[in-house]
């Protein structure tokens, strides 16, 4: 656990240990949401440019797809009943 000071303006600084478990750079986006009274749960935003390729080669992810395709083609919309 690493511990940081709130300033005036309510900043903190994210040490650098953390930063680098996290690879956090300058310019991330990161999100914060209240975790009980007490906590807080600081999360970084991977922009979807990152992902691109992440699953290239995951056959698992490659039949899931092709059986959501298969899934979608043969939907019907349901007729409205009057």
């Amino acid at each position: 656990m690493v511990k940081v000071k709130v300033t005036r303006n309510f900043q903190v600084t994210i040490p650098e240990e953390v930063r680098k478990k996290v690879t956090l750079a300058e310019g991330d986006i990161v999100d914060i949401e209240p975790f009980g009274p007490e906590q807080i749960i600081l999360k970084r935003i991977i922009p979807l440019e990152e992902l691109e390729g992440a699953w290239a080669n995951d056959s698992a992810v490659d039949n899931a797809m092709e059986e959501v395709d298969k899934l979608w083609k043969n939907w019907k919309i349901p007729k409205k009943s009057v």
